[in-house]
This record gives structure tokens, sequence and C-alpha cells, in this order.
């Protein structure tokens, strides 16, 4: 691209924000498109619904021996839907312009505290890993917020570099490389936590980023050829990680220890069938799957709801990912389009390797289920990530409606 295609680029994308905003300042939306409207979340309702249901059914008999009610996990989760819901309100009401005023440091502060919880006293430790913090009221997982604030972090850093003026391009200055080098801390500090998963899952976002951001192809084989590296040595070097991907690779070598988990699941979904046993029936959850109501919950809904269920939330989720793939096409701005890739990106690689995992296609990770495996740093994060997409929808319902008004 020449210099002077990326000075027009780059009034462009000026003259379109300005617009934008004249737009945004003038309109009054109705209070449902305000929110994204049905095709945004009646999927997302639906889902949590279901989360909150099936954490019920999968966790009731481990809740009822551990805590003395079998209403434990349910009633948590359902508690974590007030947070969630005003996440999402502060992702939808508070304009994009600020978080990017101010993200530099939110990215940081989320880095502290990811990094933080491995400090005594504050940090928790679960089956190894350190991965949340004690905040009195309630452990968080700050890596579940800093997964979503290292995409807005690097849509910041490319839109600044294209909204600079004409001296910038003339100079032939480098990148922000620095601000660059400053985003690989979300990995880093997240693999720290021996969380390989949610690092993938980073990672994802921000290659949707850089490819939806038009970055030339010789690139990315680099890019995939550091990745693979870095991901068989994250493996090689943690023998657990060595020890799931030979359980993937055959379960059955050890059906009573490593691989019990995963032939669990297999027998949860040979079970289900067509139309499942029936809500609150399935046999695997009485402690034949540990911790049913995480990471393998679709392993418990397969099998009380068989292949008809699956199906539900299989259209669910098209659904929802299809509404924000529409907001990556049709967003009002190159920012607001960056933006929903990362989001689609993260959303979508989360269910495959969540599914991928249950159905045994994939080595176990620790990835919960959008919306519907229990945790309630994952929802309130996900749905702050949904009440984005709420305002990007606002965004491009308001400017299409102007132009309608000036026609």
């Amino acid at each position: 691209m020449t210099s002077s295609e990326k000075t027009n680029t780059s009034k462009e994308i000026e003259s379109d924000s300005n617009k934008l905003e004249n737009i945004l300042d003038n309109s009054k939306p109705s209070t449902w498109i305000t929110y994204g409207g049905n095709v945004l979340w009646v999927p997302v309702i639906a889902l949590t619904g279901f989360g909150i249901l099936f954490v019920y059914s999968a966790s009731s008999v481990y809740s009822a021996q551990h805590y003395g009610t079998e209403f434990y996990f349910a009633k948590k989760q359902a508690f974590f839907l007030l947070p969630s819901l005003l996440a999402a309100f502060a992702g939808a009401m508070i304009p994009f312009e600020l978080y990017y005023k101010f993200i530099k440091y939110l990215f940081f502060i989320l880095v502290t505290m990811t990094f933080a919880t491995h400090l005594p006293g504050i940090g928790r430790k679960v089956y190894g890993a350190s991965r949340w913090l004690n905040l009195g009221i309630m452990p968080i997982q700050p890596s579940e917020f800093l997964r979503v604030f290292s995409i807005i972090y690097m849509v910041w850093i490319i839109s600044k570099q294209e909204n600079i003026n004409n001296k910038y391009i003339e100079s032939k200055k480098y990148p922000p490389l620095i601000e660059y080098g400053c985003l690989l801390l979300a990995p880093i500090a997240i693999i720290a936590q021996k969380d390989l998963g949610t690092t993938v899952v980073v990672v994802t976002g921000c290659l949707g980023v850089l490819f939806m951001n038009g970055l030339p192809k010789r690139y990315f084989a680099g890019i995939f050829g550091i990745l693979i590296f870095g991901l068989i040595s994250a493996i090689l070097f943690e023998p657990y990680r060595i020890a799931r991907v030979m359980t993937f690779l055959n379960p059955f070598k050890d059906p009573l220890g490593s691989g019990f988990q995963v032939i669990q699941s297999f027998v949860a979904v040979a079970n289900g069938g067509l139309f499942g046993r029936g809500i609150g029936e399935s046999q695997q959850k009485l402690f034949f799957l540990p911790e049913a109501h995480t990471d393998f919950i679709l392993a418990v809904i397969t099998e009380e709801m068989g292949f008809i269920g699956i199906l539900v939330l299989a259209i669910l989720y098209s659904v929802l990912y299809y509404a924000i793939l529409r907001l990556v096409i049709y967003g009002s701005t190159h920012r607001d389009r960056l933006l929903a890739t990362g989001a689609f990106s993260m959303l979508v690689i989360t269910t495959i390797i969540n599914m991928g995992v249950v159905a045994g296609a994939l080595p176990t990770k620790g990835l919960p289920l959008p919306f519907i495996s229990n945790g309630g740093s994952a929802l309130i994060a996900n749905y702050f990530i949904i009440g984005l997409m709420s305002q990007i929808s606002r965004r491009i319902y308001l400017q299409n409606n102007q132009l309608k008004k000036a026609i």
C-alpha cells in the first residue's frame, strides 16, 4: 500500500468516526435497540438458562454431599447473573472512546492481577493451578477479563496507528513495537498460571484482529511457525500436558487413571442417544464424571437431552455467532469491525475447544462452555463481550437510520 493510499485510508477512517459520533449525539434509539436487539440477546439468555438448569442437574449430587444442599452451584451461577448484567450494561453504554482512553491502565492492571494470583494470601490454588484471587466477597479469575481487554488493547494500538497524521507516513517510522511487545504480557501472564487453553483463546483473538486488519499473508506463516514452536515447547516442558496428549491419543491405556474422565464423557454421550435419558437422569454425574458441572457439562447435557439437546445448543450458538459475524461485516467503523472480529474469534474457538474435548477430538483443556459451564468470572466476561457487541449493533442501527433519513 502506497503512502497516498494509507493517507486516504486514514482520512476515511477519521471521517467515518466523526460522522458516527455526530449521529450518536443526535439520536435516541429505543431501549431494545440500545442493548443489541433480540438477535444478540435471545440466544445469550437461552444459553444462560440452559447453563443454570444443567449446572444444577450436573452438580446436584456432588453439592448435596459436599455442601449440604443440591442447589449450591446452581445458586452461585444464578448469583453471578447480577454482576454479569452490570458488565453487559457497562459494555453497551460506556462509549468505546472511554475504554480506549484508559485501556493502557486497564490492561496493565489486569496483567498485574493475573500475575498476583501466585502471591500467597491473595492467590487461590485449585488442582495445582493458581488462577484465582481472593477479594473478600468472591474469588475472581482475572485472566477471563484479561483476554477481553487484550483484544481492546490491540484494537487501540491498530486504530492509533491508522489514525495518526501524515507526518507518521512521511517519516516512515516503525510501528509501535513497544506497545505490541507489552501485549505479549497477556499470554505470558496466563501461561504462567498453567492455563494453556485461555492462552490459545487470547492468541486466536489477536490473530483474528490482525487478519481482519489486512496483515499480509506472508507474515502469518512466520507467526504460525512461532506459535507451533511455542505450543510444542509448552507441552514438552510440563509433564501433565504430555500426559494429556498421550491420554488423548489412547484414553483406554489407563481407563482408571488419566483416561477416566474422557472415557466417562464417551459413555455419557453414548447413553444420550437421540432424545436422552431425561433432564436430571444422568448416571455419569453420580461421581463417574469428575467436575461434571464445569468443563464437561456438555457431556451431561448430551446424556440427558440426547442429540436433540445438542442440536438446540448448536442452533443457539450459530444464531449468536452469526449475529456477531454480521457486526464484523457491517460495523460502522474499522475499529468496531476489528473489535467484533476479536470477540467472534475468542467465543468461537472456546466453544470449539470445549466441544472437541468432550467429543474426544482434542486433548483435555480447562475451558468452560460459554454461558453454560459453571464459572462466575467467565460468565461476567462473556456478558461484557456481548455488551460491547450490543454497542456496535446500536452504532450500526443509528448510522443506517440516519442515512435513511438523509435519503
